[in-house]
């Protein structure tokens, strides 16, 4: 009988069949790469603007640097920077992320096929970016070249408007393949200076907008080496305490830890001196908007609370000339946020007065508190709101002195420190402490002997306390070593006065001690110290 049929199928060989697959599969796919217009992500080179002239600074930011910056003369910083050239690149409304694909730090191109139109618009399909969907860097107005056609490029869902090219001037259709770049006429320009100051429009984006700044400093650093600057975010939105105010708060402390004495700290100065710099004498609303963290109803824009008038943009602008001509840095401009103080030690017997003047330039129309220690021992608190004409030369206004006295134990030295206390952004003041060190204090005095005749001697003069000069003194009288008489030196004494001693000081005594020659000594005693000294000691002859 014959074997029965196998039926299991004879053996394949997969591996030849995977491997066939696969090259199949790749043939398609060269296929399709060499279809035309199909898209295929690529690196999309940077395309610089000109080379920059000597001395100029190019501006990346939104509408509030727009309004400092300018490119025409006249402007803000045009203004503060004479012989430089300005040019501004700031972008009204717009996001960090928009602001950065204007600088070129992030370049566009384009996914599917699209013929330019020969004159007005053209609808363009979502543009590719590696670095962010392009739908989530917000509205975009910005001046761009497609295929080396100069136009608008226009993304604003808020009007209706989705990816809208429009040509600057006529001319022939052009059919542009995917993969074209769209390529920023507002790109950075080699060998100038840079200010960039972006993120209002996002400001609770705190790592997108650092990622987008880094991008735009990165490629800063790339094309130029001339400094740049990040300014900080100012006041916008809402107060300190609000989501706005702890995300500007944030995002700065970030940017200045990034970008060190690159970072350039404009909300500080808004509120620490810009309004004296501006020849403005702050309001108390002023002062109640900057302890609120926002900006001063003195820079207000017309329009809302976070853009600024001419006068508030002028104040950044002679800010940021500082770093941009003057060389300064983040940590010198800070210092000057400090207050400031003096003062020295006047002793007069066991009195000491300290005088003197602190201010803080965040405010030179306000006093600020001053505290004073003695040997380390608090002793007073008070506020230099004093006369300080010494100051007026140096353009300080206002009121910033003060005074204070005190009686101490005479015989000691005593360690005399002060601290202006700042009202601002800036560290407290603390001159140098002054030593002073007190006299042992012992009544003064004189006194002089006259022959009245027959024996008799008046004996006049005069003696005061060093620990009370206003006091009138007990005085005894010895003649030829025996006590006299006692008495208080209470007459006047006005020639006393020239020499800074106030008060009564005068004595007047007799005595009938009979002819020959007798000693006198006058003592005096103080009421304060309960200390004595021999005011003087003479002697006469009677006749």
């Amino acid at each position: 009988m014959p074997p029965a049929p196998d039926p299991s199928p004879p053996p394949v060989d997969l591996g030849e069949q995977v491997e066939d697959a696969i090259e199949e599969l790749e043939a398609e796919v060269r296929e399709l790469d060499r279809t035309p217009g199909a898209f295929q992500p690529q690196e999309v080179p940077f395309v610089p603007g000109d080379a920059a002239a000597p001395q100029t600074v190019q501006c990346y930011g939104d509408s509030i640097l727009g309004g400092v910056c300018g490119s025409n003369a006249g402007t803000p910083l045009n203004s503060a920077l004479p012989g430089w050239t300005t040019v501004d690149r700031s972008l009204g409304g717009h996001w960090s992320t928009s602001i950065a694909v204007n600088a070129g730090a992030y370049r566009m191109q384009l996914v599917d096929p699209v013929t330019i139109a020969a004159s007005g618009d053209t609808a363009l399909p979502t543009p590719f970016l590696f670095e962010v969907p392009a739908d989530a860097m917000g509205g975009v107005t910005m001046r761009v070249s497609i295929a080396g056609v100069e136009g608008v490029l226009v993304h604003r869902v808020d009007l209706g408007i989705s990816w809208r090219f429009t040509r600057a001037a006529p001319g022939d259709p052009i059919a542009v393949a995917p993969g074209t770049p769209i390529v920023s006429l507002g790109a950075m320009m080699p060998g100038a200076s840079t200010i960039i100051w972006a993120g209002t429009n996002n400001l609770t984006a705190t790592a997108q907008i650092l990622a987008d700044v880094d991008a735009m400093v990165q490629l800063h650093r790339s094309i130029s080496d001339q400094p740049f600057w990040v300014a900080s975010i100012t006041p916008a939105w809402g107060n300190a305490t609000s989501v706005y105010g702890v995300a500007r708060t944030a995002l700065n402390a970030q940017l200045e830890q990034r970008y060190g004495d690159h970072y350039m700290p404009v909300d500080e100065y808004i509120a620490n001196g810009a309004l004296t710099d501006a020849g403005i004498m702050p309001t108390s609303s002023d002062r109640s908007w900057i302890r609120s963290g926002l900006n001063p109803p003195s820079f207000h824009s017309a329009a809302d609370w976070v853009h600024f008038n001419r006068a508030g943009q002028d104040a950044i602008a002679r800010f940021a000339a500082r770093f941009v001509q003057g060389g300064t840095t983040r940590a010198q401009q800070r210092a000057l946020f400090a207050a400031e103080a003096a003062f020295q030690v006047d002793v007069h017997g066991a009195t000491i007065t300290v005088r003197g003047w602190a201010f803080d330039r965040s405010d030179l129309y306000d006093r600020i508190p001053v505290g004073i220690t003695v040997d380390d021992q608090w002793m007073l608190a008070t506020f230099a709101d004093g006369p300080s004409p010494e100051l007026a030369g140096f353009g300080v206004p206002g009121g910033h002195g003060f005074r204070w006295s005190k009686t101490l134990a005479d015989g000691r030295t005593y360690k005399i420190c002060i601290v202006g206390v700042g009202i601002g952004a800036g560290a407290n003041a603390y001159p140098p402490c002054v030593t002073v060190a007190l006299p042992t204090l012992l009544p003064q005095g004189d006194m002089s002997l006259i022959d009245a005749g027959g024996g008799t001697m008046a004996i006049v003069g005069w003696g005061f306390d060093h620990a009370d000069l206003y006091a009138s003194i007990p005085v005894g009288i010895i003649i030829d070593g025996r006590w006299h008489a006692g008495l208080t030196a209470s007459l006047p004494s006005a020639y006393l006065r020239p020499y800074g001693v106030p008060g009564n000081h005068a004595f007047f005594q007799g005595a009938q001690v009979g002819r020959g020659t007798h000693s006198v000594c006058a003592v005096g005693v103080s009421t304060v110290t309960n200390r004595n000294s021999i005011l003087k000691c003479d002697s006469i002859t009677l006749k």
